[in-house]
């Protein structure tokens, strides 16, 4: 069952597409038009990758699909494309990267892109995935997230996998140098979800859950969901034409809200938090305090 689909990133294109019919320096032009670029070959990439996700796993009801779910927690961030969970509780988190020409990995762990000509470094796919499973864990714990057994909260346990165009060209050390079999093609998601899910062993049947509970774990964790709101403008230092002389107010620019599932008010994390403790008692719902009544 999908539970999340992709956000759309059109507000995001047409404020840069915007500045670029601004006066801009040499810098700021190429730093606009290379981040419009990256937005749309990532898009892309993450809808392709969607398809493959949702063919296998997006009608049955045994397992539940978010995209792109964006999670915060202390100050921190974690930007998952696509998450993938089952009525074991195993969670799958996905990491889409987008590498047109080809993806060399070395017996050190480090990997490099091709972009037609030579090859330059990236940062490690495998250390950005773990960030983000180490914050999701963090804010599935806060909210808990999980549901419970005998009173007792199942843990999830997280599998990470980097997902490639099936076009990409994969250059992959040995096995015994470098472990690379979490990196693998999106065409081949299924699969290989499915074998590890197989291979889960004996453990995984005493944590099996019914599919009303996967949903309405899948649908609370899917409510945490903020999405970014980005300054273009201050990101690369692009100043509004105005008098020196007249005075702006500078409005902050806060995170979307959650609302109450009821009155639609807004609600503090505080009361998020306070309802996903006690989700037998809402049935899954997010209510303000009056609603709670």
């Amino acid at each position: 069952m999908i539970i999340k689909e992709i956000d759309s990133k059109r507000e995001e294109k047409e404020q840069l597409r915007q500045l670029l019919n601004r006066r801009l320096s040499e810098r700021q032009r190429f730093l606009v038009e290379r981040q419009l670029r990256n937005i749309e070959t990532g898009e892309q990439g993450e809808r392709d990758s969607a398809y493959f996700v949702d063919f296998y796993f997006g009608k049955s009801k045994n397992w539940a699909v978010i995209h792109d779910l964006r999670v915060e927690h202390n100050g921190q961030v974690a930007q998952i494309d696509h998450l993938v969970m089952n009525r074991f509780m195993n969670i799958y988190v996905l990491e889409t990267k987008n590498f047109h020409y080809g993806l060399k990995i070395t017996p050190e762990g480090e990997f490099l892109v091709y972009d037609g000509k030579k090859y330059f470094g990236i940062e490690s796919p495998f250390e950005q995935n773990e960030r983000h499973i180490f914050l999701l864990s963090k804010v599935i714990d806060y909210y808990t997230i999980m549901p419970t057994r005998i009173g007792v909260i199942i843990p999830p346990r997280f599998v990470s996998y980097i997902l490639v165009s099936p076009t990409s060209k994969i250059s992959r050390p040995s096995q015994s140098r470098f472990d690379t079999s979490h990196v693998i093609q999106s065409d081949q998601a299924f699969t290989r979800i499915m074998k590890d899910a197989d291979n889960a062993g004996a453990a995984a049947i005493l944590k099996i859950c019914s599919r009303e509970t996967l949903e309405t774990t899948a649908r609370n964790l899917a409510r945490l969901h903020r999405r970014a709101n980005v300054d273009f403008k201050t990101m690369f230092g692009i100043r509004d034409q105005t008098n020196p002389m007249q005075k702006r107010e500078k409005k902050a620019q806060a995170g979307p809200s959650i609302v109450c599932e009821s009155c639609s008010s807004t609600v503090s994390e505080k009361v998020v938090k306070y309802c996903l403790d006690r989700k037998h008692q809402f049935k899954g719902r997010i209510l303000c305090y009056n609603c709670q009544r």
